[in-house]
């Protein structure tokens, strides 16, 4: 995250408290929590958000910093929350209250390096919490760490098996290794559980696709849409499916609308570089190409920074 949290941080705790009138006293630490508590419960969010951050500043409360945080969260200042919950972990820094909420508020803004840092944390803190390892395998799967993830995820199956999530991740990383068999096998067991889940089915979809079982991919994959139309992984399967059947615009349309619903993927890059190249547009087969590779290039800067991230943590 570069310098970004050190300017961050000087903001939620460099400003100081407010002046008061001479003669005034200050409210000590359980006046001020007691105080912005009344004030959230009464609607009056700025003066909450105030005597918090005075409770931040003045005691360098974590009680304090982590309801700011919540108020942040709860109003939809994901970078702001973050920033209390990294101030909270440099006065706490082996509190599994403030590592897990910090690790939560990072996956929902999609920052996996602060996301993974944290459940790094927690899962030698408390290696038998398989709920830690399912959250550490899904950030490193967004950062695109796969190996690593892979292991989180198989710890986690092995501490609370049967769970349909933990299985989902472990068929969609599978699938990024290109371990068709076992992502199957995985989905399989998630849908046992989860019928309904389409990511899963979609997931699925591309296990079957990749091993040639083109009715069944296309089948789970429309199954998906039905669900979800904007599921990235069926329109990827639906155009893996007509590229194999020999059908290059129908391909190219499917593949076209998989890259606008998650344009942070490479699959569908990649695919449609494939496309373009049979199609004879030469030009675009390289602007996909070209895509497929920054993408790749990115991901491993990301899976760089994280484990940068994570040793600089634990030394």
């Amino acid at each position: 995250m570069g310098v970004m949290p050190v300017m961050i941080l000087a903001a939620v705790l460099g400003s100081g408290a407010p002046q008061r009138a001479a003669g005034t006293p200050a409210p000590d630490r359980a006046a001020l929590l007691k105080n912005a508590a009344a004030a959230v419960e009464a609607g009056r969010r700025d003066e909450a958000r105030r005597l918090y951050k005075e409770a931040a500043d003045r005691f360098q409360s974590v009680a304090a910093l982590l309801q700011l945080a919540r108020l942040q969260s709860n109003e939809g200042d994901a970078q702001g929350s973050l920033a209390s919950l990294l101030a909270a972990r440099t006065l706490a820094s082996n509190s599994e209250e403030v590592l897990s909420a910090l690790a939560q508020v990072a996956l929902a803004a999609r920052l996996p390096v602060p996301a993974a840092g944290a459940l790094d944390a927690l899962t030698r803190m408390c290696p038998d919490v398989g709920q830690y390892q399912y959250l550490l395998g899904v950030a490193l799967m967004t950062a695109g760490d796969m190996v690593r993830a892979t292991d989180a995820l198989q710890a986690a199956d092995r501490l609370e098996p049967g769970r349909a999530l933990t299985l989902t991740a472990l068929g969609l990383v599978y699938n990024s290794r290109k371990q068709f068999v076992e992502a199957k096998a995985a989905l399989s067991r998630s849908l046992e559980l989860d019928p309904d889940s389409p990511p899963a089915i979609a997931a699925l979809a591309e296990s079957e696709a990749s091993l040639r079982e083109l009715a069944a991919a296309e089948r789970n994959a429309r199954r998906a849409l039905a669900a979800s139309p904007d599921e990235a992984t069926a329109h990827l399967v639906l155009g893996m499916v007509r590229f194999e059947q020999g059908k290059y615009a129908e391909a190219r349309e499917a593949l076209g609308k998989a890259a606008a619903a998650d344009p942070r993927s490479a699959k569908a890059d990649y695919q449609l570089s494939l496309v373009h190249a049979r199609l004879g547009d030469t030009a675009a087969a390289e602007r996909s190409l070209e895509s497929y590779r920054r993408k790749l290039a990115q991901i491993d800067e990301n899976v760089k920074a994280m484990r940068a991230a994570t040793f600089a943590i634990t030394k």
